[in-house]
């Protein structure tokens, strides 16, 4: 049989670094974060999960309420078209812009008409 391996064999193979390369670091002493800086760290992490929360809840979620003047809208395609200065095909693209416009409010928003509101409200002339 052949000898086993002994460290002294292994080290006169390896060389003389081989024992450097197994020695381990010298140990760190651990370190606790202080109250301070982890109450800190809470904090701002509450706040800016609160702020964007708020953000996402205002964007897309909340009811707003918009206001759409359609009467004074066709009103002045009424009389655009009386006087002559619209053809019927213009008349009827009017139209269809009007629709567009009113269907590509977002869900979130009330839509009123634009005679109803007094003040505050977010007004949309197509």
């Amino acid at each position: 049989m052949k000898d086993k391996p002994t460290m002294e064999t292994i080290t006169e193979r390896e060389g003389p670094d081989l024992k450097e390369a197994v020695s381990l670091p010298p140990a760190q002493p651990k370190r606790h974060p202080t109250v301070l800086p982890m109450v800190a760290l809470c904090v701002a992490i509450s706040f800016g999960a609160s702020l964007i929360a708020i953000y996402g809840y205002d964007r897309w979620y909340a009811q707003k309420i918009v206001a759409v003047d359609i009467k004074g809208y066709i009103a002045r395609q009424r009389e655009s078209y009386l006087a002559g200065k619209m053809s019927d095909d213009e008349l009827k693209k009017s139209c269809d812009r009007l629709e567009a416009v009113i269907t590509a409010i977002p869900r979130n928003r009330v839509v009123i008409m634009g005679d109803a509101v007094v003040r505050n409200a977010e007004t949309v002339n197509p």
